[in-house]
């Protein structure tokens, strides 16, 4: 696997409790933590339930801690805070490996010394279910082997996990004389709340527990649903009458002795240390509802697995099997992300195969620590995890959908980043290319693209959208999200060439175009001057670096921002070009040349206002309330980065090489220049700190999108007698920017690229350490780097 650690790092608790990992279900729901054990944010939990009633995530299983009784000896191996600062119990110190395997977390405990046992705790959550596994087993209890030995692998024809010694390569085997058991006593510790928000605990609140006891009577019916087989125990809890049940299980072997006791006892003064530096309440308390108790010995077959979960209980697997079942599916899901597909659209048959990167030395200019086709599953699975199935409500079906185009009362939804948990609008529409179509998820494209058609209101699209149905007229407030509604269509449609939706979406577009042109909310309005496109409302950041800080906004940005411009010019642009696509189909379309004339109009006006001959590069806004602004920002790739550029002069080249010099960093490119008195070179700090520091100097993963799209722009089509500025094969120094964040998936949250980094070195990330806009992008780049690639071998052997 490409993210393993050994003891070297699991050992130290500053590399642990930094780096973090996620599981998700796909409705929103997940499980995450820390490497160490210890929960350091309000959002960590073994099961956060999402259901499509509630307007946020609810955490329901916070964490269990583990204690071990063998050889006469206790061992602890959970770790917690506490307000004071302390450490109890320090069980991360246990820790021999940690490893993702197809994204879920795998713990290997050291018990006993060297002279003792690994116990193994993997992490897994099946697809559309709220539940979470979470499965011990004993590896091994051979003397004298080597600490890196144990590792195990998943077998996907016969689901068992296999002793491996990555060093040797040689299987253990299990003496019956060698065989040592050791007594497993699980603390879950449970709570009810929003995931974001903390829970304080009372001594005149007890959650209700019913336990469910074991008998050989067990058959599967429903009446029968609270006989548990013998091997297994649990119960069902509910935090108060109205609050939802979850179910608690333990499956063990039939010999195991599984017991569930119950306790109910509050454990108190939890500290979550990320939320106490961003300066957000930070205690919590956690329920015990009462502790599983099962003996383990080291044979193959034998395991303790808990499930936690809202789903029926008479549907849970309650034997080994079943559980081995759930566990090969859950690894085949995330491994087949990268199978070829095929998908049927108006035009045709298409079929999508993603193409893996050469990552060797020759390649990349040095030894590369993963390869291509591992770098692309972690970015697939990394994508995967922001795609969220969502049922419809009868307000949000209804509205404006002719009975023809209806579809089922479900829809996708890509979340913005963990763990906010919303559907933000722009950030869904530019990762939207890179997270569904490089992916090959068309029928996911078609139903976000579809669904967000619902909310046109007054020709603009909502900022976000929290859920189906309730969006309100305050949600209105961005001048730059619908245009990048235009941008995504039209990958969309290039890629799919299903030209039946934009059939059925074209009359929004025309009506969005209209009413930029006459004008609507937060004065958002064409100038008919000059044809350029103007944002205007006090108190009020309406493009994409919206940041507030103490109630205003750090970079209003108000007038005529140019990457505003850029996206306007290039929706007329499509405009005009997919009004012929409609007349030659026999639509009744008579605005192509108003649609052409407003876009020439624009993009004269552009190359006339936004040269900044002093800098070599464009002003970031014109005829804002100080005039214009010259500030060095990457919002000017755009001129020159989309399928129909404003700036396509030999200025652009200078402009590029200004921009490469002074904001180009390993992760992205900073959104101002170091120069500038106002550049905030870290996001460290509280959460002021940090919103004042997000557009004023970050470097932001997504910008390397625009960038190199406008690298391949210039340099792919400057003529044989300019000077070239790319290496032999074009695709080599898009290559090289994206290597850096190999080394960025094994921080933070494992596996996740974040939204923003400090602008300078050495580039840590922002609070915000999963983000689909970042991954979308990347991941889209390393589509487009490969399919280049291709192109060139492909060129190279016929010439």
């Amino acid at each position: 696997m490409p993210i393993v650690f050994d003891r070297s790092v699991c050992c130290d608790l500053n590399e642990t409790i930094s780096r973090e990992w996620l599981v998700t279900n796909g409705l929103g729901g997940y499980a995450s933590g820390t490497v160490a054990g210890v929960l350091t944010r309000m959002q960590h939990g073994l099961l956060i339930s999402s259901t499509d009633e509630a307007k946020a995530p609810h955490l329901l299983l916070a964490k269990i801690d583990e204690e071990i009784l063998f050889d006469e000896r206790t061992y602890y191996l959970g770790t917690n805070e506490y307000r004071d600062g302390a450490l109890n119990p320090s069980g991360f110190v246990h820790l021999e490996t940690f490893r993702l395997e197809e994204g879920f977390p795998i713990f290997t405990y050291r018990i006993g010394g060297i002279d003792g046992i690994l116990l193994e705790k993997r992490i897994w959550m099946p697809q559309d279910q709220n539940t979470t596994y979470i499965q011990y087993r004993v590896l091994r209890n051979a003397p004298g082997d080597e600490p890196t030995s144990g590792i195990r692998t998943w077998n996907r024809q016969t689901g068992n996990s296999d002793a491996r010694n990555e060093r040797a390569g040689h299987h253990y085997g299990y003496s019956e004389a060698s065989q040592r058991s050791l007594t497993l006593t699980l603390l879950p510790l449970g709570a009810y709340r929003p995931h974001h928000q903390p829970q304080y605990g009372n001594n005149d609140w007890q959650f209700q527990v019913q336990v469910h006891s074991g008998t050989q009577g067990f058959t599967g019916n429903e009446d029968d649903a609270l006989a548990l087989p013998r091997g297994v125990a649990g119960c069902t809890i509910r935090a108060s009458d109205d609050a939802q049940p979850y179910h608690l299980l333990a499956v063990g072997a039939p010999e195991s002795g599984t017991t569930f006791i119950p306790t109910g006892v509050w454990y108190w003064h939890f500290s979550r240390r990320h939320d106490e530096a961003a300066g957000r309440p930070s205690q919590d308390d956690l329920y015990l509802p009462g502790v599983i108790r099962a003996r383990l010995w080291p044979d193959e077959d034998t395991s303790l697995t808990i499930i936690v979960t809202t789903e029926e209980l008479s549907l849970q697997p309650l034997s080994q099997p079943q559980i081995n079942l759930s566990y090969r599916r859950s690894v085949e899901q995330r491994a087949d992300l990268i199978q070829p597909g095929r998908y049927f659209g108006e035009g045709g048959e298409v079929t999508h195969e993603l193409h893996t990167l050469p990552l060797g030395a020759e390649e990349t200019g040095g030894p590369s620590s993963i390869d291509g086709e591992a770098f692309l599953r972690l970015l697939l699975q990394a994508g995967d995890r922001f795609l969220v199935k969502r049922r419809l409500t009868n307000r949000a079906y209804d509205s404006g959908t002719s009975l023809f185009f209806r579809e089922p009362q479900s829809t996708t939804l890509l979340l913005a980043n963990y763990y906010d948990m919303q559907s933000n609008t722009r950030d869904a529409l530019i990762a939207l290319p890179g997270l569904t179509l490089a992916t090959g998820r068309y029928d996911e494209a078609t139903r976000i693209l579809r669904g967000l058609s619902r909310h046109f209101r007054q020709g603009l699209l909502p900022d976000s959208l929290p859920l189906p149905g309730s969006v309100q007229e305050s949600d209105y407030g961005s001048v730059d999200t619908t245009l990048w509604y235009f941008y995504a269509l039209d990958a969309y449609l290039r890629t799919t060439r299903n030209y039946a939706l934009l059939d059925e979406l074209y009359h929004h577009l025309a009506d969005s175009v209209q009413w930029y042109l006459q004008g609507t909310y937060n004065n958002i309005q064409v100038d008919p001057g000059d044809g350029l496109l103007r944002a205007d409302q006090p108190g009020k950041a309406l493009t994409w670096m919206n940041a507030s800080a103490k109630g205003k906004p750090v970079t209003p940005r108000s007038g005529k921002p140019i990457e505003v411009n850029a996206l306007w010019y290039n929706a007329l642009s499509l405009m005009h070009e997919w009004s012929h696509t409609q007349r030659r189909k026999g639509g009744t379309i008579s605005a192509s040349n108003t649609y052409r004339e407003q876009a020439e109009r624009c993009k004269e006006s552009f190359q006339r206002r936004f040269w900044y001959a002093d800098g070599a590069y464009l002003y970031d806004v014109v005829d804002g309330p100080a005039g214009d602004d010259a500030a060095l920002r990457p919002n000017q790739l755009l001129a020159i980065s989309l399928r129909f550029p404003m700036l396509d002069t030999l200025d652009r080249v200078s402009m590029f090489e200004q921009v490469t010099r002074q904001l180009l960093t390993p992760y992205g490119l900073r959104t101002l220049s170091p120069q500038a008195a106002e550049y905030r070179s870290s996001l460290a700090g509280s959460y002021e700190d940090e919103q004042e520091a997000l557009h004023q100097g970050s470097a932001w993963p997504w910008l390397l999108g625009p960038y190199i799209d406008a690298l391949q722009n210039i340099y792919g089509t400057l003529a044989a007698t300019e000077k070239p500025r790319l290496p032999k094969h074009r695709w080599h120094e898009g290559l090289r920017l994206l290597l850096p964040f190999q080394e960025k998936l094994r921080e933070g949250m494992l596996g996740m690229i974040a939204a923003a980094y400090d602008g300078d070195a050495p580039h840590c990330s922002g609070r915000t350490i999963a983000s689909a806009i970042s991954t979308g992008e990347i991941l889209r780049l390393y589509s487009l780097l490969a399919q280049l690639a291709v192109h060139d071998q492909l060129r190279v052997l016929s010439a």
